[in-house]
């Protein structure tokens, strides 16, 4: 039977390896003035400038978890692997909220919406207050990620809720980051190990497959077809991925 780690992996390769093939379009921004009300070209615009960023930065991130992984780093993976999850939710709360404000044709709200997606910073806007006065609708704060995890949790596979929080127990300085390094052979002695015991990939490939269907479907809504092809190609290998694995069970 395969192992859950090596088929985690083999699910994380795929991704890395069809995104480093992507050769990203120009975008050009509609002649629509701030004034004016967004057109249905200008929010279409709006939901590509975000994706093909996400898309390239999640790219980035999964190629960094299996250099880590390859050198056996673990303890690594799992501090790279929060980001990689964060983006998963991020993508279906942005997905999530844009198809109900097109649906019903509310252009305006949309638009509002991705404003602070694309350009929301918490840092830039509490970094000088001054510049936050003058220039703060440039750089509105973005929504938290707590509500895209918490949205991000009605697609997630049931059990997986706390995925999430197990990865972020790993980048705090506590208990849970220092015991991946040593064991109490004794109730008296503490010995440090070399090998960090892991069991991280499953959550983060279970939220990579999802964030990878989810910006499949945000690029079909913002009439995005060329990155989107690849994006379809990389589900279908995962397709096939789960029947040679279903055979080998």
């Amino acid at each position: 039977m395969a192992d859950p780690e090596d088929q985690s992996l083999q699910i994380l390769r795929l991704i890395a390896e069809h995104l480093k093939r992507i050769k990203y379009p120009t975008l050009t921004r509609p002649k629509v003035r701030p004034d004016e009300p967004p057109t249905i070209e200008l929010v279409s615009w709006g939901i590509q400038a975000y994706s093909l960023p996400w898309i390239r930065h999640f790219g980035t991130l999964i190629s960094g978890i299996l250099t880590l992984s390859d050198a056996d780093n673990r303890a690594s993976v799992r501090i790279v692997g929060r980001p990689s999850f964060e983006l998963c939710a991020h993508v279906y709360y942005v997905k999530k909220h844009l198809k109900q404000f097109l649906d019903r044709g509310d252009l305006d709200t949309a638009w509002k919406f991705l404003m602070p997606i694309a350009t929301g910073s918490r840092y830039v806007s509490e970094l000088d207050s001054q510049m936050n006065r003058e220039f703060g609708h440039l750089f509105p704060t973005a929504a938290h990620i707590s509500k895209a995890v918490n949205c991000f949790k009605e697609v997630m596979p049931e059990g997986s809720e706390d995925d999430y929080s197990y990865l972020s127990e790993y980048c705090h300085p506590n208990m849970m980051a220092f015991k991946q390094h040593y064991q109490w052979t004794t109730p008296e002695t503490m010995e440090m190990i070399p090998v960090v015991v892991f069991g991280a990939y499953g959550a983060i490939a279970g939220s990579a497959i999802q964030g990878i269907a989810t910006v499949y479907e945000l690029l079909g809504i913002g009439k995005e077809s060329k990155v989107r092809k690849v994006i379809h190609q990389v589900m279908l290998d995962f397709v096939k991925e789960g029947r040679k694995l279903s055979d080998k069970g």
